[in-house]
């Protein structure tokens, strides 16, 4: 008969009693709701909750990371807010796919800020990492010698090696973020992810599980706009909207000086601040005012330097008469869209004279003098 092995029984026991009480019937309480809720706490005041997992995504080299540089810089010096709204500081853990980049980028951002670094960042390179081994990720958190108060995966693709597209996948990766990263955080602190768009949403959704993003608190949506040549970051997603609209910055891009230890060189960030799509507008129209006067100066020199009578063909429905030659406008304005406008623009601006077919149907006009006064 075997001896009996009292802590091989013993583990049994533990591991049994561990199952149980993870079942529904232990697991849930019956107590009736008794009607109190507290309001959470907040990393960044009434946009990202505390202990909160949120997202930052837009197409490559779209500036998320110029975006998660200026928060993380604010939280390296201490400030109490960024862009208006009141923030907890705190140390900082950075996985970051482009290591020297990012450290450079970062202290770009803390000579243009001119203050002092006084909590720690911990900025390491991003390995891929199964979906199990999250637990062992929360584990080394925990050796820090303070819980961090973000802590930022950039990316999601090259920080966990996963299948993106299953949603089962996707789900399992956020719920094992939630048992054993977001409770090593500091009690005011937050999850970043940082991920890359849809080539099929023209950089408006995040690619991947719908999971991804039907699982996390936040997101933050970071676009190019050509129109006014601006990175904009836009809130997307907000579990609580407390705030009555959908808060918008604008960054606008210039060069500091970076001490490196082998010599100098410039480095690109952006400049943020609080934008709206009313500004937006405005923007966009008054790069349509330039355009357009860059445009009628190009026609206008165009029709100046050719030799008079020029005729210019404006009636599509009518045959250009024999022996006219028409100028093509077409060839001066980028857009052929514009055409209409400026034949107005010659009209105003240059002596002419109307053409008819034999029948008297207006068919173009012949410029004949120079530009008016």
């Amino acid at each position: 008969m075997s001896e009996f092995d009292f802590d091989a029984e013993l583990k049994k026991v533990k591991e049994y009693e561990e199952y149980a009480a993870e079942q529904p019937e232990n697991l849930y309480p019956i107590e009736d709701w008794d009607m109190q809720i507290t309001m959470p706490t907040w990393t960044l005041d009434r946009m990202i909750p505390a202990k909160s997992i949120g997202m930052l995504f837009g197409p490559s080299n779209s500036g998320k990371s110029h975006l998660i540089c200026d928060v993380i810089t604010s939280m390296m010096i201490g400030e109490d807010q960024w862009q208006g709204h009141a923030m907890q500081s705190g140390d900082v853990v950075l996985f970051s796919e482009s290591q020297g980049h990012i450290l450079a980028r970062l202290k770009a951002y803390l000579g243009y800020k001119g203050k002092p670094k006084t909590n720690a960042l911990y900025a390491l390179p991003t390995k891929a990492l199964e979906v199990h081994q999250v637990e062992s990720l929360g584990k080394w958190m925990q050796k820090l010698p303070n819980p961090p108060m973000m802590i930022v995966f950039d990316t999601l693709a090259t920080m966990f090696s996963f299948e993106e597209n299953d949603n089962k996948e996707a789900s399992k990766l956020i719920k094992r973020i939630e048992d054993h990263i977001v409770p090593n955080l500091d009690p005011s602190g937050c999850v970043v992810i940082v991920h890359h768009t849809s080539k099929a949403s023209e950089g408006r959704s995040a690619r991947g599980a719908s999971a991804l993003i039907g699982n996390i608190d936040w997101s933050i949506n970071v676009q190019w706009e050509k129109d006014i040549e601006k990175t904009v970051a836009r809130w997307d997603k907000d579990r609580w909207r407390i705030i009555d609209h959908s808060p918008q910055w604008a960054g606008q891009g210039h060069r500091v000086p970076v001490n490196f230890t082998n010599g100098q060189a410039e480095v690109m960030i952006l400049d943020w601040e609080e934008f709206s799509e009313d500004a937006v507008e405005v923007a966009k129209e008054l790069r349509k005012e330039v355009e357009m006067d860059a445009m009628k100066a190009k026609v206008a020199e165009a029709v100046r330097l050719a030799r008079k009578p020029i005729f210019i063909h404006t009636n599509t429905r009518a045959r250009i008469p024999a022996g006219c030659v028409p100028f093509r406008l077409s060839d001066v304005v980028d857009n052929t869209r514009n055409v209409p406008a400026m034949i107005e623009y010659i009209k105003d601006s240059f002596a002419w004279e109307p053409v008819y077919t034999p029948k008297g149907i207006e068919v173009g006009i012949n410029v004949v003098g120079g530009q008016n006064p």
